[in-house]
């Protein structure tokens, strides 16, 4: 029997240290020229108008405003078709990113593949489901500026930031699992690859981050990259750290290593039933990485 591992390698073939942000001219993107930016998409209570500070605006669609209702496996054409219109009403233009959060799609062709059913069926039908999501919001909203957050998988969302390969042969199939979205890729107009810390290992998470980055910008072909990051530990993580705030150094050695590593921007996001505290140590470090900008 053929295993998912043995049939995706067939079909592949075959600690650093970031570096202090440095001036960077504005690259050269598919929609024109555009500058390293950071968005707002934090929850926070009493959270002021953080653009004074020089974060820009963000709109986040989460499921429950494309499924109302109750929650499906299939789209609701009629739910997203009146989302895209009320996110236009609220005054959301062009220059604001519009992310829609759908995580109950798996697009990891390596989940789709095993001795039992060595295809890539359910993918194929998910990507369908995602398309037709993004297709209907542009038809509302031609205007807007849509990609996806994550996508999503039960181990992680688009395999660039899903189930991390161990080893060279697992790296192999990582990039295959990838470059299996490059066709579903040309509907978003940006990628959203999720870097949130769910480990202390700092040289680990750059490493991985400078990897999905990569893979990122590889499958994307020149379309903005802007990784979700959030200034609390990830709930995943056992013990005391869960949900606790990144401290001043972690927290701006991943602002500079997405920077560095080419990525078009940044959304910030958390905060969900907190109160702001602009006394932390994370908001800190991003006062002062944006001042170095």
């Amino acid at each position: 029997m053929i295993s998912r591992r043995s049939l995706l390698a067939g079909m592949a073939g075959a600690s650093v240290v970031a570096r202090s942000p440095k001036a960077q001219p504005p690259r050269l993107l598919l929609g024109g020229y555009e500058t390293f930016s950071l968005y707002d998409s934090l929850l926070f209570i009493g959270k002021p108008d953080l653009s004074p500070y020089g974060l820009k605006r963000s709109r986040t669609v989460y499921e429950n405003e494309l499924w109302p209702l109750k929650r499906s496996a299939i789209p609701n054409e009629s739910a997203v078709r009146s989302k895209a219109r009320a996110v236009l009403a609220e005054g959301v233009t062009a220059a604001v990113p519009v992310i829609l959060d759908v995580e109950q799609y798996s697009v990891d062709v390596r989940l789709d593949i095993s001795h039992i059913n060595p295809d890539t069926s359910t993918v194929d039908a998910n990507i369908l489901k995602l398309k037709q999501i993004i297709g209907w919001f542009k038809n509302e909203a031609p205007t807007l500026q849509v990609g996806f957050y994550d996508v999503a998988a039960p181990l992680g969302g688009l395999p660039v930031t899903g189930q991390q390969p161990a080893n060279d042969t697992e790296l192999a199939i990582w990039k295959t699992a990838n470059s299996y979205l490059i066709p579903f890729v040309t509907y978003v107009d940006a990628l959203y690859p999720s870097l949130y810390t769910s480990i202390t290992d700092q040289a680990k998470w750059v490493a991985d981050a400078q990897r999905c980055i990569a893979e990122a910008k590889r499958i994307g072909a020149g379309k903005p990259v802007r990784p979700f990051i959030w200034p609390q530990y990830h709930d995943v993580m056992r013990g005391p750290l869960a949900l606790t705030y990144i401290d001043y150094d972690y927290w701006m050695l991943q602002l500079r290593t997405i920077k560095d590593a080419g990525a078009s921007g940044i959304v910030i996001w958390g905060g969900y039933k907190r109160q702001w505290d602009d006394t932390q140590d994370w908001w800190h470090a991003t006062l002062d990485f944006i001042a170095a900008m």
